[in-house]
Order: C-alpha cells, then structure tokens, then sequence
C-alpha cells in the first residue's frame, strides 16, 4: 500500500476526493489529528462519512 498526503482545506480534499471516486480508486479518507477550526472539523468529518 501507498499513501498521499492532502495538504490543504477540506475543499481542496473533495475535489480530490471526488475524482478519485469518478476514476474507480479505492482511497480512504482518515483522520489526521492536526489543527484545524471548528468549521473545518466538522467538513472533515462529513467527508470521512461520505468516503467510508
């Protein structure tokens, strides 16, 4: 296994996400545990449900 390392807002990590779901790519989408605001927590997690 490799993994790629998304540095950036919660936007930036849909997009990414996205296409990797529309090209048939198996990923997960984990938890980080670094600093990040409230608002940016919870669009985090909402993107962790929606890939799971």
């Amino acid at each position: 296994m490799a993994k790629i390392e998304i540095k950036g807002s919660p936007e930036e990590l849909e997009r990414v996400a996205t296409f990797l779901a529309n090209n048939n790519v198996k990923f997960n989408v984990v938890k980080d545990y670094g600093n990040h605001s409230l608002e940016d927590i919870d669009k985090y997690a909402l993107l962790m449900s929606k890939y799971a």
